[in-house]
């Protein structure tokens, strides 16, 4: 349990075409979010998990409270993450680097001087769908990122991560959009990435969403009885 990750997604930006791209992530203008979730989650040579809770998010913030299989309390806030089993008292810390992004459209700010879009392709995906793929590469790291939004309504649908040596790391897939409050948000997001011990695949399904309502701040500090042991993942 101490070495599963959520769903790591890495932060993109750009520069040619780049305006079109940020209006089309700042039309699903998510500040917070509310909602039921259950997730399942296939790591090679694991047996499968099921979890059940609660998924609260608020712009950088994020907090799930597991129910399911077993009480587990994970925070991401201010760039750290925090993994707490009450039953056990037993933390775990993550600084910095492979932190989860927040909630599906995290993505929305991601570009920035460092990020080029590379080329924009018409693409079909799915069913006879029609939309856009952008090649965004980051200067930096040298990783490339497809990704493809909707051409009509302008949503995500796909993301592909590759390494500098061109080695697939990441795969996001963003469907069964709902139209909540002239938002449309992806009920159910896969990503499949590639880890130091094979593959791991995390599929999360969205329930009973609130956007945009009332999240107290309070909730994304954890509050921790005496006797808690605290490791490094």
């Amino acid at each position: 349990m101490k070495n599963l990750v959520l769903v790591v997604l890495l932060l993109l930006s750009g520069q040619t075409d780049t305006d079109e791209l940020q209006k089309l992530f700042h039309n699903f203008n998510v500040q917070s979010i509310d909602a039921s979730i259950v997730q399942v989650i296939a790591e090679t040579g694991k047996e499968t998990q099921r979890y059940e809770g609660r998924y609260r998010a608020y712009n950088d913030c994020m907090r799930i409270d597991y129910s399911k299989p077993f009480r587990q309390i994970v925070i991401v806030n201010g760039g750290k993450l925090l993994w707490y089993y009450p039953d056990t008292k037993e933390l775990w810390t993550m600084s910095q680097g492979n932190v989860p992004a927040v909630h599906p459209y995290a993505q929305r700010d991601i570009l920035n001087e460092r990020i080029v879009v590379k080329s924009k392709k018409k693409v079909w995906y799915g069913f006879f769908n029609s939309g856009y793929r952008y090649t965004l590469f980051d200067s930096k790291t040298g990783v490339t990122i497809e990704l493809t939004i909707d051409k009509d309504k302008g949503y995500p649908v796909k993301k592909i991560t590759y390494t500098a040596q061109s080695i697939e790391v990441m795969r996001e897939l963003y469907s069964d959009y709902a139209l909540i409050h002239g938002i449309w948000f992806p009920a159910t997001v896969e990503v499949i990435a590639r880890t130091h011990t094979g593959t791991t695949r995390n599929v999360t399904r969205y329930y009973n969403v609130i956007l945009n309502g009332k999240v107290s701040t309070d909730i994304f500090t954890l509050q921790l009885p005496k006797g808690v042991r605290a490791k490094t993942m």
